[in-house]
């Protein structure tokens, strides 16, 4: 089975990739919402890499309260449910995903970061998926 990882957001949209061999998330690439349609992009990918399940980050408080953000991610959640109703749709908790990817590309320059904004959200849609592989 293949996987996708979703960190989205109302700009950017982190992607990760991961297959049920390997059980390892892989940052894939950055949608930035203002150049290109989002669920023609997410197309090209399923078909591309054949996947055969969404895993979308979703905020969340510590306690587990839903986060007001949820609100976007959950109207975007019924939307590619709409768009791809044949693939099942799994959501894990995105708590501090983006502070971790921060942390974990800290070592590239600034000026890199700047260039390519979308580096933390291949980071973020990574660890959100790799933490719903390692709980299945």
């Amino acid at each position: 089975m293949n996987y996708l990882g979703i960190d989205y957001g109302e700009h950017r949209v982190g992607i990760a990739f991961a297959d049920s061999e390997l059980h390892w998330a892989f940052p894939r690439e950055t949608i930035d919402q203002k150049t290109q349609n989002l669920m023609d992009r997410l197309e090209k990918i399923v078909k591309e890499e054949k996947i055969n399940l969404f895993v979308v980050g979703l905020p969340m408080h510590l306690d587990g309260r839903r986060d007001g953000k949820n609100v976007v991610v959950e109207q975007f959640i019924r939307d590619l449910r709409e768009h791809f109703p044949w693939i099942p749709i799994e959501t894990q908790d995105e708590s501090y995903t983006s502070v971790v990817a921060l942390q974990q590309t800290s070592y590239l320059s600034k000026k890199k970061k700047q260039k390519d904004k979308g580096i933390v959200d291949r980071a973020a849609a990574a660890l959100i998926l790799q933490a719903w592989l390692d709980k299945t």
